[in-house]
């Protein structure tokens, strides 16, 4: 099998994990992720293959909008050895940080949740870089390492009605 018939393997297997319930899509995703990165040969999916391994499945908040506009954008996305990747990273953000079509920033760039592991203190951070604290002001030390905001991190903090 060549390269571009492996990234249409890869592209086939994300638009049927988009189409299955939250627990298979969250094990497909490790799995397609860590061919993704194996196959590109780039370490920049380990954050998430991580993260979803470590966190319980019922924890992670994936709307369905980010759901429905991930299986729009990779139906219509032509494979191509220099975007795959980031694609797969910006759907992985959409999908596992909790998107909301209408929250925000001031540059009209979508929020993402995270959380401090070390305070365990929830920020939302945009596509353009704009963060805004939910709890109180982080130490944004070197040593700071960044999670997924999970649902019950983000129900004390913001409205979480619309969950898959």
């Amino acid at each position: 099998m060549n390269f571009n018939t492996h990234l249409e393997k890869t592209k086939f297997a994300i638009i049927s994990a988009l189409d299955s319930d939250k627990s298979v899509l969250i094990s497909e995703f490790i799995v397609i992720l860590k061919n993704a990165s194996s196959l590109l040969k780039a370490d920049n999916f380990s954050f998430w293959i991580d993260e979803l391994q470590k966190i319980d499945h019922s924890e992670i908040p994936i709307t369905k909008y980010a759901v429905v506009d991930a299986q729009k954008s990779w139906n219509e996305y032509d494979s191509s050895r220099t975007t795959f990747g980031n694609i797969l990273l910006d759907t992985c953000e959409k999908l596992f940080t909790y998107w909301q079509q209408d929250d925000l920033c001031s540059t009209q760039g979508q929020f993402y949740y995270y959380k401090d592991k070390n305070t365990n203190l929830v920020f939302k951070e945009s596509v353009f870089g704009c963060i805004q604290y939910l709890d109180r002001a982080m130490n944004r030390s070197t040593d700071t390492q960044f999670g997924i905001a999970l649902i019950s991190d983000l129900y004390g903090v913001v409205i979480v009605d619309d969950l898959y």
